[in-house]
Formats: structure tokens, C-alpha cells, sequence
């Protein structure tokens, strides 16, 4: 005989919608590291003991956020980038943007558990059916994924770094309606127009070892520690102990722990993913696929968790999220010393820098998710991109190559 599940009273039942509620709130505002069950609590205007009551650990309060709220949220997304992809037009990739703009608290904190997921292991355990079954649902036919799966797993990539960038750096109307004219431009190409890239073999280097410099051994110890553990569990005695070097001599050297982690980010990032030098070069012919690659590339795990650790902590820490925002900006900077040009095309161009960023960016974060990215024939949807990109600048283009590589060579 089958017993009946004791149901609970409808107190208890507000009480844990209250909690969830707050639970998401809390994730948003101090992060997943910093997360308690007090705090919770707290948020929710309950008493000291409903949350301890209801929870024996902050974990396990993850894992019912996950499978109650949080993963429904990442398969809509998910999706609507599918959807996007299989159906290409103005509809669907409006759709996309449509829940973009309403973007709820709950849909950021599920890409931040997500992407928090691999470093906590009761918490990749309830995440990982939706990476399987979502994310590589066509691992399994390998080398046969579609080019329609790849565009959308890219167009998740995009909505990943989009959401998790408005979230921090706010709305920006204008770019988002550049992107969305991009993407579906992109989608609706044919991808077996575009010739074949020849992808460098081996794969490109990894982050180089360091040298005997201080500096330069505490910079790939960060880079390691923080990739691995996350920027609160990154302590600097452990980063002392990685390096060979006592926590004294850090502070020698730098003021806070978050002073290191930006010297790491300057230090380790000045082979950069995207440079004024090569911003020319990755609008030719198969680079933008190359660039890609290389960001997925298994042999960049190490700048992978790093780069994504970063921007998780930036969240909560001004001066990490003043040094991303200058690398990134480094490229839109050039824009003002760039002549014969019109305002609305300064416009497009910065959308257009910003757009490659944005994949490039989201990309790197999923790579760190799965290793299906592995995988993906990227010329298969950068080639499409970057000649939805050079389509209006074509007209300019042999100029405009000519003054930013001037520019370059000047920095």
C-alpha cells in the first residue's frame, strides 16, 4: 500500500516561497561563497530558527533554489536561444530579447549558479542533469553536431555574458537592437556558404609558466587558486603557499588581496584575447572562428576559470569591476581618434567591438561548463558573424583597417 507524503501546512509552504524568494535575492547580493542561511532568514522576515528549521545547510538550500526555481529559468532560456537558431527571424531572436529586457532576479542568479556549479560538488550534482541534457544532447553523435545546435549553444553563450553583464554594468537599448540585427542576420545564413577554417594545430599555448620574478609566480599562483577555488576562497596564504612565498611578502608587494587579483589579471591578460593590435586581424578571413577556438580551447582552462572567476567576484568588488571594464573598454577607446568618420558609424563600430566581445566572453564562461565547446565548428556561425558585422563597414572598411592599425602600433 502506498503511504500519502504528509503534506504540509500552508504556513510552512509561505515559508519556503519566502525563502527561495530571499535565497535569490541574497545570491545576487553577496554571492554564492557568501551565501548563509542566517542571512536568508534575514531577507525573508522570519525567525532565527525557520530558515535552520527548513535547511540543514546552505548547500542543500542551493540544491531545492536549483530544482525548484532556478533550472525552469535556464531551460527557457536555453530554449529560446534553440528556438532562435531552428527558426531563424526577426520573431524569434526578438523573443530572445524580449526576455532580456525581463530579465528577472531569478534568471541571473540560475547563470550564476550554473556557472558557480562546477566548484561545489553537491551543487554540479543537481545541475549536471541540465548540462546533459541540455547542453550536450548532441555530445553523443559527435563529430555529427549540427550547425543548428552550434549556432544555438553560441546564442546561449551571447545571452549568458549579455544577462550577466546588464545585471552588473546596466541596459545599454541601442547596442542590444545592433546585436539582435546581427544575430539574426547570422542565423539566417546558410553556413555551408562560408569556406572551411583550417584551425591551428596544436592547439594555441596555454598560459605561459612564469619566471623567477615574485610578481610573476604570485600572478600564476592567483591565476590557479582563484580559477580553481573562487576569489573568497582564494586566501592569500594559499596563494603564498602556491608561490613558495610568505603572506608578508604579498603585502610587500600589494595592498589587499584584491589589489593582487587585479596585478594577476594585468599580468597574465597582456597576451590579450582581443587587442587594438589584432582587432583588424580578427575581421579577416577565419579569424573570429580561430579566436573562438582558442577561447573554448581545453589547453586555456587555467584563463577560462580565471576570467570567469573574475567577473563573479567584479559583482561585489568595485576595483575588480573597474579593471574589467577597462579591459574591455580598451578596444572602444580608439573609437574617439578615428577620423572621417560619423558619429552614427563611431556608434556602429563600438556596438560591433562590443558584440565580438560579448561572444567572446560567453563562450569562455560555457567553456567552463562543458566541454562540448570543444567540439563546435565555430566558422559555422563566426564566419556569418563577421560578415553581418563588415556588411554596413565594408564601404569604409580599407580606411578605417588602415587608421586602427596606426592606432594600434601606437599603444
Amino acid at each position: 500500500m502506498t503511504r500519502n507524503r504528509r503534506q504540509r501546512s500552508a504556513r510552512a509552504v509561505v515559508n519556503d516561497q519566502a525563502i527561495l524568494e530571499a535565497a535569490i535575492r541574497e545570491v545576487l547580493r553577496v554571492g554564492i561563497d557568501h551565501l548563509s542561511l542566517r542571512s536568508v532568514g534575514v531577507e525573508a522576515g522570519l525567525t532565527h530558527g525557520a530558515s535552520y528549521a527548513r535547511y540543514e545547510d546552505v548547500d542543500e538550500l542551493l540544491v531545492d533554489l536549483w530544482n525548484s526555481v532556478l533550472c525552469a529559468r535556464a531551460v527557457m532560456m536555453f530554449e529560446l536561444c534553440m528556438t532562435a537558431a531552428e527558426a531563424p527571424s526577426t520573431k524569434s531572436v526578438g523573443a530572445l530579447f524580449d526576455f532580456m529586457r525581463n530579465t528577472t532576479p531569478a534568471d541571473v542568479a540560475s547563470i550564476r549558479v550554473l556557472l558557480t556549479a562546477r566548484r561545489i560538488t553537491t551543487l554540479q550534482e543537481v545541475v549536471e542533469p541540465f548540462i546533459h541534457d541540455y547542453l550536450e544532447r548532441e555530445s553523443s553523435r559527435f563529430p555529427d553536431v549540427s550547425a543548428t545546435f552550434m549556432r544555438g549553444m553560441l546564442v546561449f553563450a551571447v545571452m549568458i555574458a549579455q544577462i550577466f553583464a546588464d545585471a552588473q554594468f546596466g541596459w545599454d537599448r541601442d547596442y542590444q537592437d545592433v546585436l539582435a540585427t546581427l544575430l539574426v542576420e547570422t542565423l539566417e545564413s546558410d553556413p555551408r556558404r562560408f569556406v572551411e577554417v583550417v584551425l591551428p594545430t596544436p592547439p594555441p599555448p596555454p598560459i605561459p609558466l612564469p619566471s623567477d620574478d615574485l610578481k610573476d609566480q604570485l600572478a600564476y599562483a592567483t591565476f590557479s587558486i582563484v580559477g580553481e577555488s573562487g576569489y573568497t576562497r582564494a586566501t592569500l596564504s594559499r596563494i603564498a603557499r602556491r608561490a613558495n612565498c610568505t603572506p608578508g611578502a604579498i603585502s610587500m608587494l600589494y595592498l589587499s588581496k584584491e589589489d593582487l587579483v587585479v596585478g594577476a589579471f594585468q599580468n597574465l591578460m597582456r597576451e590579450r584575447w582581443l587587442s587594438v593590435v589584432n582587432l583588424v586581424e580578427v575581421l579577416e578571413d577565419g579569424s573570429l572562428t580561430q579566436l573562438l577556438y582558442s577561447s573554448a580551447s581545453s589547453e586555456n582552462a587555467l584563463r577560462q576559470r580565471f576570467v570567469l572567476e573574475m567577473g563573479l567576484a567584479a559583482v561585489h568588488s568595485e576595483k575588480l569591476q573597474l579593471a574589467i571594464i577597462r579591459r574591455i573598454g580598451e578596444l572602444e577607446a580608439i573609437i574617439p581618434q578615428l577620423a572621417n568618420m560619423s558619429d552614427d558609424e563611431k556608434n556602429r563600430l563600438r556596438y560591433l567591438i562590443r558584440s565580438m566581445s560579448f561572444l567572446t566572453i560567453g563562450v569562455t564562461f560555457l567553456s567552463t561548463v562543458t566541454g562540448s565547446m570543444v567540439y563546435s565548428n565555430y566558422n559555422q556561425f563566426a564566419e556569418p558573424f563577421r560578415h553581418a558585422i563588415l556588411r554596413d563597414s565594408a564601404p569604409m572598411w580599407g580606411d578605417l583597417r588602415r587608421q586602427i592599425s596606426e592606432v594600434g602600433v601606437g599603444r
